[in-house]
């Protein structure tokens, strides 16, 4: 890799290499000069622990909270009620550089924070944040360090269709500036940036590279040379909330959930507000919006975890108010994955640690600790490894532990834990992210073919293609805390 070249890394393997550009893996043979040559020619020399940053969007243990491995509790975050809760994004950043004890520049902090638009968010806590809203913060953090490079594995994952170009916009600015020099690792269907000029691609324990207009490395990729351009304000999400039915949709089964009149709010700051929304059998809902417009609240409410569900006059869940329903009735008649169940997730190695039989397991009641299994939960798990035995490769090994698999195996095995006891709603909160292509094809095409007719999905995600079905998809579309109906 040249200073005058701009790299993304794809393929299964892409995390293992950009962790041994980090040092993390040994590489054979050793280079007389290291992975970094130009650090040494700086003035002053740099290290590599100084000069090179990395912002990982898998899984990573929260720094904040010593589970070792073990599940956390990921709900906390709704009440927003302990001490901890109640630091702020600008709190939680260091004043001085973690390695060379510097301070950092807070202009800095206030420039990065306009340029990744989240400056509107430094003084409120980190708790209220939205997935896309921590990950951007994320990338400000390592950006403070003023590294001279950049690596970032998965960006664009769970940014929504007006942050992806404006991130990448960014992004190009401090690549072409070399301040700091920018390193992609991208999902194969993520669109390659147009100023991206080499991909690499890594699997099966090979690495194939090139300038992008290469044939060796053409097939590897999605292209899109719109992927940095602005979306004009006429694209962008619509700012109310709206529900938008397939032309002639008919009303379908019995109601799951119903949802009148919904209010969510944390003293002064309404995350929604008078939102009417009814889930029946059988449907197929795709929830979208912008970060920050109150999908993961929303979800929240739906799955009882949220503390204001109990305050709520009109929200029925299966049949009863929510006031009705233990916590355990609800969640055993949902199948959920989402960033906070998958980095929530258990861990730990050892004899406490759960094998990738005992982590599906947990769905038939929605736990995240071992049970004894009865012998037809044990075949239930059996027939559902089989059936989707394409995806996985043929040494897979369902005893071991969970969290000695990849970030994608992980994904796909809290997928199969969503749907084990074929449960009455589905709840699939980016549930591709990490999964390379071989899985995301073989989840759709379950999604699309093997659900019962009465399963109903509401499907999160800002990517339009990522729907498994191409018609007969009900939207709702959040926005600014009003509600319209079409």
């Amino acid at each position: 890799m040249q200073q005058n070249q701009s790299w993304a890394i794809l393929g299964l393997q892409k995390t293992s290499l950009l962790r041994a550009f980090l040092g993390q893996h040994r590489v054979v043979p050793a280079l007389p000069s290291g992975i970094w040559p130009f650090l040494s020619n700086l003035e002053p020399p740099k290290a590599p622990d100084s000069g090179i940053a990395f912002v990982s969007f898998a899984y990573q243990q929260r720094r904040t909270i010593p589970t070792g491995g073990a599940f956390y509790d990921y709900s906390a975050r709704y009440g927003a009620v302990r001490e901890e809760d109640k630091v702020t994004l600008r709190e939680s950043i260091p004043i001085c550089h973690p390695r060379t004890g510097a301070a950092l520049d807070t202009n800095l902090l206030e420039t990065l924070a306009k340029s990744l638009a989240i400056d509107h968010l430094l003084d409120l806590p980190l708790v209220v944040l939205s997935n896309g809203q921590t990950r951007r913060a994320a990338i400000m953090r390592q950006l403070l360090l003023e590294p001279e490079v950049l690596i970032l594995d998965e960006p664009l994952t769970g940014l929504d269709i007006k942050q992806r170009p404006s991130l990448l916009e960014f992004l190009h600015g401090l690549h072409r500036r070399k301040d700091p020099w920018i390193l992609l690792g991208l999902r194969r269907q993520d669109p390659l940036p147009d100023w991206v000029t080499h991909v690499a691609y890594a699997q099966d324990n090979n690495v194939i590279s090139g300038h992008r207009t290469s044939d060796s490395v053409r097939p590897f990729f999605r292209a899109d040379r719109s992927s940095t351009k602005r979306v004009p304000d006429a694209l962008a999400p619509e700012r109310p909330t709206k529900h938008f039915s397939p032309p002639g949709a008919a009303v379908t089964g019995n109601p799951l959930i119903q949802i009148r009149g919904l209010n969510i709010q944390y003293e002064n700051r309404k995350i929604l507000s008078e939102l009417d929304w009814t889930i029946r059998e059988g449907e197929r809902w795709h929830l979208t919006g912008p970060n920050g417009s109150g999908k993961t609240t929303l979800l929240s409410v739906l799955t009882g975890d949220h503390p204001q569900s109990y305050t709520q006059k009109n929200l029925v869940l299966f049949g009863k108010p929510r006031r009705q329903l233990a916590l355990s009735q609800i969640h055993s008649r949902i199948g959920i994955c989402s960033p906070e169940i998958f980095n929530a997730f258990p861990r730990r190695s050892g004899p406490e640690g759960l094998t990738v039989r005992d982590a599906i397991g947990t769905g038939f009641e929605s736990i995240f600790s071992f049970r004894p299994r009865t012998p037809e939960q044990e075949r239930r798990i059996d027939e559902v490894l089989q059936k989707f035995k394409g995806a996985l490769s043929n040494d897979f090994d369902a005893d071991v532990h969970f969290g000695s698999l990849s970030h994608g195996e992980q994904s796909f095995v809290l997928f199969l834990r969503a749907i084990i006891n074929e449960p009455p709603l589905l709840i699939l909160d980016e549930v591709f992210s990490g999964m390379p292509g071989e899985m995301i094809t073989v989840t759709k095409e379950f999604l699309r073919t093997g659900l019962k007719h009465e399963q109903s999905v509401v499907f999160v995600s800002h990517w339009d293609e990522e729907l498994p079905w191409p018609t007969e998809v009900r939207r709702l579309v959040l926005g600014d805390n009003n509600c319209d109906h079409r």
